[in-house]
């Protein structure tokens, strides 16, 4: 019999109403049976991610958030990849069970409080307190609601200690609406019995095992927070024996730059202890940051100035970075990506020439403390030193007056300071037990150059800039061999975006931004960076408002490439593999000295030695896609219709495989099947992307609201999070991961993961299932496999069969659908059966008919329809690449097949040779017809001294073609308005 307490708050009071199968109503009876509990219209408790409205307490030990939820003791819910099916997987918290005997016996007895009741505020508030001072992040909690639960089990007749079930668990699960917090209490006894203890996240979403043999304070109280897939656990640990355990930082997601105030937990930390945190590898850290205690559950650390990015390994030492104990890790966010707290004001900043600056600050992030005073330093960036020069603007300013301003003639520079040539600014609190937020808070990169020139100038005379770019000149000169290996640029912005898995948005030049950028490409309107590095190299490709691609022999604003990649080399940390700032003094710091800060008038020297990678030698990739009612599309433009349940590969080459999970949908008419869930193994590393509910769990009363992530996406058996701009590409060691949503919708519904050799894959939500698109390059196209490749398949069972998962060892996604492999069978569609969406369309017609649905059968025409056209748009580069006359003026720089283009005369020296050529189709490729013979003679002094401007632009009326182009892709991604919107208030002239 199932009790049950309906809960109604009034003006006062809480009544329960009794209903059946209890004595008292008080709470505080002995019940043996479950109970449910229906909590009050405005309350809900989340868990895992997912909010509830209902509680189920069952007297065998068990918390459940679903009635069918039943603890099986024949299952390893420890075990990564569970054998049983995702539908039987239903969510509840176990604090300590056994595999039951008919001896057992238990029972249980519960209280619950409510914020509206005034009895128990004092309860509710004790609570709040305690979990203030227990959890990292966590500040001035005010609970709602609160259940507590005490479990009694009992064996009879048994006389051994060790291996009697006999013991007396509680529970006490609270919330404030939005976080959700467990606090357990189990035995401190070493039973010889086999037992579980944790929490089931329910829905084929995974167990937290809570590792008893490793419990903080006395090894008997647990504390979790638990609204999130990634538990966080309160508390401290206060053994010393040489104990590696986990840490506890808050926030996760730090700026490369540093400053952070970081709390951390995980040992108990005693008053004589000096505190720190060391980051990266131990033995050799990358920097090591100063902490205070702040409680004997907290330390509050800054974060240093750093020289990696990504996930970054983070070690919490007692005596000072002598020797380490707990560890965890954080998110270091590129400087582009991060919001910036401090305005810097005056002319100047990023010039050669300045006089007056002033920088403003956000007062209560980084100090409220009455007394907290801040310096106001030049933090400078060199690739022998990294972060080795701290230059005081202003000292010992009120953190309250929040800006300060000074002249910049009184700011010396000597042969030291001329080397840090990049770097930023930086308001500093003093004292570090002030600090609120940020210990130091960051400006955006930026150069120096206004410093430097007091040195240089006394160095090489008003000339400074000229001898530092030609010196910088004769060096690159010397060794341009890295170009030579770097992918080509593909030929059209059509292209470029869809060559995801190769190219990703630049964020210096970038259409999806809502602010206006380009300032080092003027006329582009999106760039692209290459996704890997070759030998810390990267390529960069910039596209017209005609959608082509830009050469620095055309425009002084064109595509050029990176000695170092702006997102720096993976492993960071030495010379040329920095994020940000490798690549902003190899490349744009020089950019400002031959071209910016001189008016252009050495540019030429710059592009020399950064020509663009012509695209006539551009390789396009391949694409496959899953869509509708899971049909495929292969590389090699064939189609089929899986008409069965299970795991099947869908790629997989020699350093990446991509499994697909295929259930049958419970909301078609007839019997249709869906993709729910994609799991990508690269080495040893995994990716999970699912439905957040899989494709079981239909009850709509528990189904989060629009704004509320659809997706889980899962590393490694972690839980990733990408709500906030500053996490929303995340890399792994061999796999990244992006969010494409415009994070105002906060839904967590379209992906990209990203592979190092080059693989991308799409994959979005739409109408409760999953659609992937796939780029792969063709070069090893006799390595491919799975259901997307191009190996011949007619539909038939057989070769469905041989990409099916069937068993363990090759399994990547957890949970079984099933056992062995269902026969294959598609509903036939009506040969009468007609749509006026479909125009014919057979793939629309069959999701028409299996579910009745307009909306996804339009969708499966339109992916159809996509599909064909972006095979056609990456069949060829149909360009004859740059035509080479340098120095010269053009009447066009569309090299496009059948494109004429004269060369209209010369910037520098004299026109020679044939002026007029079209691009013409040879058969195996495009050439100029006929071949080039035009040059633009000159001297090394015409070379050196009579530079002019570059002609730029292309006739306004092409805008149309980049509409038209930009509407398909902005479908293909699902309507991304803005990818990697940057909310800066520095100069953003540093980012090229």
């Amino acid at each position: 019999m199932e009790n049950e307490f309906v809960l109604i708050p009034t003006r006062t009071t809480c009544v329960l109403l009794f209903l059946t199968g209890l004595n008292t109503i008080d709470g505080t009876s002995v019940v043996n049976s479950t109970t449910r509990i229906i909590l009050p219209e405005n309350i809900n408790v989340v868990y895992f991610g997912i909010k509830y409205t209902e509680l189920y307490l069952q007297p065998n030990g068990i918390l459940a958030f679903d009635p069918r939820a039943k603890y099986d003791p024949h299952r390893n819910y420890s075990d990564p990849l569970k054998y049983w099916q995702a539908s039987d997987d239903h969510p509840f918290i176990a604090p300590l069970l056994f595999e039951k005997k008919p001896s057992i016996s238990s029972w249980m007895t519960f209280d619950i409080y409510l914020r509206s009741n005034q009895s128990n505020e004092a309860f509710l508030d004790h609570l709040g307190v305690v979990i203030d001072k227990s959890f990292v992040g966590v500040h001035s909690t005010s609970l709602t609601f609160a259940v507590s639960v005490k479990w009694h089990t009992e064996e009879s007749l048994c006389n051994n200690t060790e291996t009697c079930q006999n013991a007396n668990t509680s529970l006490v699960l609270a919330t404030d609406g939005h976080l959700t917090f467990a606090m357990l209490e189990v035995p401190n006894t070493n039973l010889s019995v086999q037992y579980q203890s944790g929490f089931n996240f329910g829905y084929g979403r995974g167990w937290f095992d809570l590792g008893l043999s490793l419990d903080r304070l006395s090894g008997r109280h647990l504390l979790y927070l638990i609204n999130k897939e990634a538990p966080l656990t309160g508390g401290c640990d206060a053994r010393r024996e040489q104990v590696t355990g986990t840490a506890f930082v808050s926030p996760t997601v730090i700026d490369m730059f540093g400053g952070n105030i970081l709390e951390v937990s995980g040992p108990c930390f005693l008053e004589n202890e000096v505190v720190a945190l060391l980051f990266g590898d131990p033995s050799k850290p990358i920097a090591i940051g100063e902490c205070f205690r702040f409680s004997e559950i907290k330390a509050k650390c800054e974060v240093p100035p750093l020289t990696a990015r990504g996930r970054l390994q983070v070690w919490v030492s007692l005596d000072g970075g002598v020797s380490i104990s707990f560890k965890t890790s954080v998110t270091v966010v590129h400087p582009t990506l991060t919001s910036r707290f401090v305005k810097l004001e005056g002319s100047g900043w990023g010039g050669t020439t300045a006089r007056e600056l002033t920088v403003r600050w956000n007062a209560a992030l980084i100090s409220t403390h009455p007394d907290a005073h801040l310096d106001i330093l030049l933090v400078g960036y060199s690739e022998k030193t990294f972060w080795g020069f701290h230059l005081p603007l202003v000292k010992n300013v009120p953190v309250s007056q929040k800006f300060a301003s000074f002249d910049s003639d009184d700011i010396p520079c000597d042969a030291t300071c001329a080397e840090f040539e990049a770097g930023f600014v930086a308001v500093r609190v003093r004292n570090i037990t002030h600090a609120n937020q940020y210990r130091a808070m960051p400006s955006g990169a930026m150069p120096f150059g206004w410093l430097m020139r007091k040195y240089e100038e006394s160095k090489h005379g008003s000339q400074w800039l000229h001898e530092k770019c030609t010196s910088w000149y004769r060096a690159e000169i010397e060794d341009m061999h890295w170009i030579s290996r770097l992918d080509h640029c593909p030929c059209s912005l059509q292209q470029a975006l869809l060559d995801f898995g190769r190219w990703q948005t630049d964020l210096s030049c970038n259409m999806y931004s809502k602010t206006s950028t380009c300032g080092f490409h003027k006329g582009a309107v999106h760039c692209v960076r290459s996704v890997g590095t070759i030998q810390k190299s990267g390529n960069q490709c910039c596209y017209g408002a005609d959608g082509l691609l830009r050469y620095s022999e055309d425009t002084f604003q064109g595509s050029t490439p990176d000695r170092f990649h702006d997102w720096g080399a993976d492993p960071y940390g030495s010379p040329g593999s920095v994020p940000s700032l490798s690549h902003g003094l190899a490349d744009v710091m020089t950019f400002f000295y031959c071209c910016m800060w001189v008016d252009y008038k050495d540019c030429d020297f710059y592009m020399d030695v950064r020509p663009t990678t012509d695209c006539k030698y551009y390789k396009p990739p391949k694409q496959a896609m899953v869509f509708g009612q899971s049909h495929i599309l292969t590389f090699d433009r064939r189609s089929a219709t899986m008409c069965a349940e299970g795991d099947y590969v869908l790629y997989q080459d020699s350093n990446l495989i991509v499994h697909g999970r295929f259930q049958m949908n419970l909301r078609s008419l007839k019997s249709s099947f869906i993709l729910t869930a994609i799991g990508i193994r690269a080495k040893d590393e995994t990716a999970i992307i699912q439905l957040k509910y899989g494709a079981y769990q239909q009850n709509s009363k528990n189904r989060n609201e629009s704004s509320d992530p659809v997706l889980d996406v899962i590393v490694n058996d972690q839980y990733q999070f990408y709500e906030r701009e500053d996490n929303k590409w995340q890399d792994f060691n061999h796999l990244t991961v992006v969010n494409n949503d415009d994070l105002t919708l906060k839904k967590q519904s379209n992906f990209t993961v990203l592979s190092k050799h080059g693989v991308g894959i799409l994959v979005f939500e739409f109408k409760g299932s999953l659609q992937v698109t796939l780029s792969s390059l063709p070069i090893q196209m006799e390595m491919w496999g799975g259901l997307l490749s191009q190996v011949p398949f007619n539909d038939s069972e057989t070769q469905f069969s041989k990409w099916y998962v069937n068993n363990t060892l090759r399994q990547i996604l957890p949970y079984r659908v099933d056992r062995e492999m269902s026969e294959k069978h598609c509903p036939s569609i009506p040969h009468n059966l007609t749509s006026a969406i479909c125009s014919g369309d057979k793939m629309c017609l069959y999701d028409y008919f299996t579910t009745g649905d307009t909306i996804i059968a339009n969708h499966t025409r339109e992916s159809s329809q996509q599909y064909s056209t972006n095979t056609d748009v990456l069949s060829k580069a149909n360009s004859c690449g740059l035509l080479s006359v340098p120095r010269s003026t053009k009447s066009s720089f569309n090299y496009s097949l059948g494109n004429t283009v004269r060369v209209t005369g010369c910037r520098v020296g004299t026109l020679q040779g044939q002026t007029e050529y079209t691009c013409t189709d040879s058969g195996n490729s495009r050439e100029w017809s006929p071949g080039v013979s035009a040059s633009c003679s000159q001297d090394s002094t015409t070379k050196v001294n009579n530079q002019t401007s570059l002609a730029a632009g292309i006739v306004a009326s092409v805008l149309i073609i980049l509409i038209i182009m930009i509407a398909i892709i902005i479908w293909q991604r699902k309507k991304r308005n803005d990818k990697y919107a940057l909310n800066r208030n520095d100069d953003p002239s540093f980012y090229m």
